[in-house]
């Protein structure tokens, strides 16, 4: 959740119109702020995965196109769906390790294409679900407490850390280790990893919002250099992307529901902070109705974008909080501006060669960007906490449930007579994470922690 609320000096509101070369050009650094993190997800969830080359560039491509529409639904307030702000949306980082998980799974009963299709049909109805949830959001929040979310977003955070070294360490053990270029292999992460969190802490502003998408070039230019990239071959093949309907054969799996949904509800969470700071950013009062209207709009409008994403074949979205940096920086917070941003994301979809092109990244230049982007989720999920001034109560809930999520999941199947569904469900340390959590909230007394403190 974005904490930067503080209202900025506006050249634009929420409803003027900049001239059309104006409001391009801060789409165009919308683009550059979000654009990383949106190739990104779904490239890790299908490297992750192991999907051959074809699928790994559909799911990529589709996630760009659909990411273009979903802003366009939340921005322009369709129905009761979008909060009618300059709210962009993408492929959401929370879902990486479950999706990996899930698929890793399915698969071992089932074609890559069925595994594939129960993962997108499951993650459709619970994308339902979130939608019809989303109507009680005031409730819900007061169920999915900061304790909760930040828990949850903690142990998010420590999960794609672990997997991201662990995979730097495949990636060294490859390369031949210490006799062969392993290390080689490791420095191009490191290179990577350091320019972003140098670019990240400058204080032109413009250059750290773009940190990511500047460490990715630094990163593919030293990769070049080492002779480890090869972008041969990009421009053959199809010259238009068109999403498919239905790619993959998709079905219901209660499992994986039961799996995904926690990390839908938390993602929900994540989404009313972002556009709570978007909607101050932009001027309006919080609290009021019209502000709850707004909050429910754009959850709405990520559940049907995550439902609309399932159904082409490609991962949940949710909200960026990158771009209220931008809005800050620019003091334009008109929604028109919007219409570009979806305009270049579906535009970028449509071109196949932009998804050959990152396809050929070095996974060590991914690994180097990404590791520092998870480090910095594990943050944010301990300011989501700290935000509501906490006790030692709250903190006893955050740390046994980050402690028992990751115990459960690495003992439970070594506990007898449990079914093989049950133990399945209780392995990822996330969602098992987020549960305990949950029951822990009500478990433990709040009462008894205030007066000690």
């Amino acid at each position: 959740m974005t904490q930067d609320t503080r209202q900025p000096q506006l050249l634009y509101k929420l409803d003027d119109k900049p001239p059309v070369l104006g409001a391009a050009f801060v789409g165009f650094q919308h683009l550059l702020a979000i654009i990383g993190g949106i190739l990104t997800a779904p490239f890790l969830i299908a490297l992750g995965m192991g999907l051959n080359a074809e699928d790994s560039a559909y799911v990529i491509s589709s996630a760009l196109v659909v990411s273009g529409f979903a802003t366009l639904i939340q921005i322009n307030r369709v129905g009761m769906l979008g909060a009618g702000l300059l709210s962009i949306q993408g492929t959401s980082f929370a879902f990486i390790g479950i999706m990996i998980f899930a698929y890793q799974k399915l698969a071992l009963n089932m074609t890559s294409g069925e595994a594939l299709g129960a993962i997108f049909g499951s993650s459709a109805a619970c994308a339902v679900l979130m939608l019809v949830l989303s109507l009680f959001i005031r409730q819900l929040k007061s169920i999915i407490t900061t304790n909760v979310a930040g828990a949850t977003i903690i142990l998010i955070g420590l999960s794609l850390v672990q997997s991201t070294l662990q995979n730097l360490v495949g990636s060294f053990n490859t390369a031949g280790g210490l006799e062969g270029s392993g290390v080689s292999h490791l420095v191009l992460a490191a290179v990577v990893f350091v320019v972003i969190a140098v670019v990240a802490n400058l204080h032109q502003v413009w250059l750290r919002l773009s940190s990511i998408t500047i460490g990715l070039v630094i990163g593919i230019l030293a990769a070049l250099q080492m002779g480890v990239a090869d972008f041969s071959g990009v421009t053959e093949g199809d010259i238009l992307f068109v999403p498919e309907f239905s790619r993959y054969p998709l079905s219901l799996d209660i499992q994986v529901m039961v799996l995904i949904m926690p990390i839908f509800l938390v993602s929900a969470m994540e989404s009313i902070g972002d556009i709570t700071a978007t909607n101050n950013l932009s001027g309006l009062k919080t609290g009021t109705p019209d502000y709850w209207l707004r909050i429910r709009g754009g959850i709405m409008a990520t559940a049907f974008s995550s439902f609309i994403a399932a159904l082409f074949c490609t991962f949940p979205s949710t909200t960026f909080s990158q771009n209220n940096g931008v809005i800050r920086l620019t003091g334009v917070c008109s929604r028109y501006v919007g219409n570009y941003v979806a305009g270049f994301l579906v535009l970028l979809g449509c071109l196949p060669i932009v998804t050959a092109v990152f396809q050929r990244i070095p996974s060590e230049v991914i690994f180097g960007a990404t590791l520092l982007m998870f480090m910095l989720v594990v943050v944010s999920g301990f300011r989501v906490v700290e935000m509501a001034q906490p006790k030692a109560r709250d903190w006893t809930v955050v740390g046994l449930a980050i402690v028992l999520g990751y115990v459960i999941s690495m003992f439970i199947d070594r506990v007898p007579n449990l079914s093989p569904e049950i133990v399945i469900l209780f392995q990822f340390p996330v969602s098992t994470g987020a549960l305990v959590a949950l029951i822990l909230e009500f478990v433990i007394p709040s009462g008894d922690a205030d007066a000690s403190d």
